[in-house]
């Protein structure tokens, strides 16, 4: 059976979100409760806080730059793979302030160090600097790139930026085995076989438990 992923009442190879910059965190954090993912060979539970993590900086970020643009998120489960793309319109960020360099192994960063205690105090206590690296450490392959009002990748010093865009992948599992087809003679006197073919269970794994509330996305 091919991956799918299921959200409410759909399911296919892809889905697409969107979320306003005026919706709750709890409505966002529910929308991606009710994401049921192909089984991953990463811990779903960090999939989706990763992308929370990001989705919620994309929304900050419109809400802080009077952005009106939803942010939208493209999820596609094929070729052995998850793929995710977080877009937003937030005038994009200046690499260079982050307590970590970007293009470094996710390994080699130092959350204990300098740079993280001097980036929480430059901003109040308020940020972190946690969101790409979680997103760094959760999907194997990840890229991030600024994208002019066309959508074309731009240089963050351009003039031209408009927002932000992330593309993610983690590996799906392998797909278990099909068990074999079992055949259980019945009792009856003509003696007829009886042939069962057990289905696997768990295709999709709910990303976490609902928390009741209707979610963000339209």
């Amino acid at each position: 059976m091919a991956p799918y992923i299921a959200y409410r009442s759909q399911r296919g190879e892809t889905l697409q979100l969107a979320f306003s910059p005026r919706a709750e965190f709890r409505d966002i954090v529910d929308s991606f409760a009710e994401i049921a993912y192909p089984r991953l060979a990463v811990s779903r539970e960090l999939v989706s806080f990763a992308l929370l993590e990001l989705v919620s900086n994309s929304v900050r970020a419109h809400r802080e730059k009077a952005v009106g643009e939803e942010v939208r998120v493209g999820f596609r489960a094929g070729g052995g793979e998850l793929c995710v793309t977080i877009t937003d319109a937030g005038r994009g960020f200046d690499p260079t302030l982050l307590p970590y360099d970007l293009e470094a192994p996710p390994d080699s960063i130092d959350l204990l160090g300098d740079s993280f205690a001097e980036y929480r105090e430059r901003h109040g206590g308020s940020r972190f600097g946690m969101g790409l690296y979680i997103a760094k450490r959760t999907f194997p392959r990840f890229r991030l790139s600024f994208v002019d009002r066309e959508g074309r990748p731009c240089p963050w010093f351009s003039g031209s930026v408009k927002g932000t865009r992330i593309d993610l992948a983690a590996p799906l599992a392998p797909e278990a085995p099909r068990p074999p087809l079992v055949r259980l003679a019945s009792e009856s006197a003509s003696e007829e076989e009886l042939e069962v073919l057990f289905e696997p269970a768990g295709v999709l794994e709910p990303a976490m438990a609902p928390l009741g509330a209707k979610g963000a996305a339209r």
